[in-house]
């Protein structure tokens, strides 16, 4: 009877403090991109802002980039940066937002867009897409992505 006892103190213990870390975390953790640099500092383009507004996005946010570092055969370090213009939100969801130059080269098939924008969503896996805003053709485009499973080159 004392063991049943025991046991029972013990399984209750567990569940109360698995409802309070389950609590805990519900009620303290961070909204998707909020750990996002969420800079004041971004160029004000009166067309860049009025094409998302017309499409329902927000800006929230300005122009800062990521640093990372390839290392090559463990010995070679090669730095790069990804840059970001803009953070948008539409409703509760965000999405880093890039404004197409003219010297960046748009290719919209799969390995192009694989290519140019993987990395962002490598670097931002909380992001709800990225948006590329043209302002040459005066569009705005939605890049999301969905990893399926892999599967062997027969199939």
């Amino acid at each position: 009877m004392f063991n049943e006892v025991i046991v029972l103190v013990i399984i209750i213990v567990a569940v109360v403090m698995w409802a309070i870390v389950l609590g805990y975390r519900s009620l303290y953790r961070e909204e998707p991109l909020e750990q996002l640099y969420l800079s004041e500092h971004f160029v004000h383009d009166d067309e860049v802002e009025s094409l998302l507004e017309k499409h329902g996005y927000e800006i929230v946010g300005g122009k800062f980039y990521v640093p990372f570092t390839f290392l090559i055969d463990e010995t070679e370090e090669v730095p790069s940066r990804l840059w970001v213009d803009l953070v948008a939100q539409q409703e509760e969801r965000w999405y880093v937002v890039r404004i197409a130059r003219e010297r960046m080269q748009l290719d919209w098939n799969a390995a192009g867009i694989r290519k140019q924008w993987l990395p962002y969503f490598h670097a931002f896996p909380d992001a709800d897409g990225v948006i590329v805003v043209n302002v040459a053709e005066r569009s705005v485009r939605l890049i999301r992505m969905e990893v399926g499973e892999p599967t062997t080159s027969s199939e």
